[in-house]
């Protein structure tokens, strides 16, 4: 199945088009800068009234790509009809087509791809709506193999595949077809939540039934992105009242406690935590996230001893836990204990997740407190391409550039840390002190 994932990502691409006719350019600047922040709805408005050169195609794919995200399904047929006109192998085109026969119960689409797949190179098409006996999935079946799809683009490094405007657009069609499907809703709300579009974030999460797994997450995520956007006495008090409302459900409480942890309440956040921890006889919970949380929330209120102890536990439970080894492994080195014990535990958490630069960072910190700077100093670079404005790890950079006796650079990156660094970080003292004294 990996084949039809590769293919995916040669066609999913944008190519911005110059041709533009009848509109001033300002109208077709802003279509393309609402698409890059994914503010289809505006896009959609200008590229309307936006008129093209006549198969302008770049131009077709990108009308396709914004009334499908914007849900405006029968634009996107019309688009789809006329990008096939041009092009017979544009897959995405295909699949709308084809979506829109299923959902009107027509059959001649289906005969007209047979002919062209023939021709063209359709695998993508093919593995949505086929079985591997050759005969046509229902809607249903349909929508999972377009979600199976968005699924597998997180797995792939291309950054035209990892799209944002594409997932969104593939997990859309699915709901098309199946819009019960509470894996895409999930998944598209969490898309909106990282672009930071809280609201129809909060939208797709009420979209998934209450008996499914997904609803308790999605619940816990609608109240912590009510704290970005202003609005944490209506989070709290929602969640309060579902915690009343249903008494026998005591996984509210772990929504609850997540909720004070991401408000920065840490205190109450432990409180939450440690009703789980303290109850016996709770079932089927994740006992070694919680005591990581709980231990986190220690950390953060300076009480090291309470939350190393967490942090051990949730090592018994589950043993080579990559965020559990860092956090832990870090609080030791920064504490100047345990260092070998720590380079070991950090080794197997970058092993684990090699793309986490959290982890990088902690492993390039532990070879910089075994002075060995010029391993360290290689990581750290690392660090940085990773999250160039990572303003911890840059200035550990300096610090490591200072021990190699590279005092300039270090002067230049605590410049830099100085500039990016806001009150939360703790470092901007430090920094000023460091500079002063260089």
């Amino acid at each position: 199945m990996y084949k039809f994932y590769k293919l995916l990502q040669v066609i999913l691409f944008l190519i911005i088009s110059s041709k533009v006719y009848g509109f001033s350019s300002s109208s077709y600047l802003i279509a393309n800068t609402a698409i890059s922040l994914h503010d289809y709805q505006k896009a959609s408005i200008y590229y309307k009234n936006l008129v093209f050169e006549e198969n302008n195609l770049s131009e077709l794919k990108k009308k396709l790509l914004i009334f499908t995200n914007v849900r405006s399904f029968e634009d996107a047929v019309s688009i789809a009809e006329e990008i096939l006109i041009i092009d017979k192998a544009n897959q995405e085109a295909w699949i709308i087509y084809l979506i829109n026969a299923k959902l009107n119960n027509n059959n001649t689409p289906f005969a007209e791809f047979k002919q062209n797949s023939k021709k063209y190179s359709l695998d993508i098409v093919n593995y949505i709506f086929y079985n591997q006996l050759g005969n046509l999935n229902n809607s249903k079946e349909c929508a999972k193999k377009i979600l199976d799809i968005a699924n597998a683009s997180n797995s792939l490094e291309n950054d035209d595949f990892n799209n944002y405007n594409y997932l969104i657009f593939y997990l859309i069609l699915s709901l098309t077809l199946d819009n019960d499907l509470d894996e895409a809703s999930f998944y598209l709300a969490t898309l909106y939540n990282k672009i930071g579009n809280f609201k129809k974030s909060e939208f797709y999460y009420n979209e998934i039934n209450i008996n499914h797994f997904l609803y308790y997450d999605s619940q816990r995520n609608i109240s912590i992105n009510k704290i970005f956007i202003g609005k944490e006495i209506e989070a709290e008090k929602k969640l309060l009242f579902l915690i009343k409302e249903n008494p026998f459900n005591k996984y509210y409480n772990i929504i609850l406690a997540d909720f004070y942890r991401a408000a920065k309440k840490y205190e109450k956040s432990i409180d939450h935590y440690s009703i789980f921890l303290n109850d016996s006889e709770i079932e089927n919970i994740d006992l070694a996230r919680l005591f990581y949380l709980r231990g986190v929330c220690y950390e953060k209120i300076n009480n090291w001893d309470l939350a190393e102890k967490d942090f051990l536990e949730s090592l018994k439970i589950k043993p080579n836990s990559p965020k559990v080894l860092n956090y832990l492994a870090y609080g030791w080195i920064e504490r100047g204990i345990f260092l070998d014990k720590s380079l070991d535990m950090l080794e197997i958490a970058y092993e684990k997740n090699p793309n986490s630069y959290y982890i990088l960072d902690s492993l390039a910190w532990a070879y910089f407190k075994k002075k060995d700077y010029i391993k360290a100093a290689n990581l750290m670079e690392k660090v940085i391409a990773m999250a160039p404005q990572e303003v911890i790890s840059i200035d550990h950079l300096g610090d490591i550039y200072f021990e190699m006796g590279r005092k300039r650079e270090a002067s230049y990156m605590w410049k830099q840390a100085k500039d990016l660094a806001s009150p939360e970080d703790n470092i901007l003292e430090s920094i000023i002190i460091k500079l002063q004294n260089i």
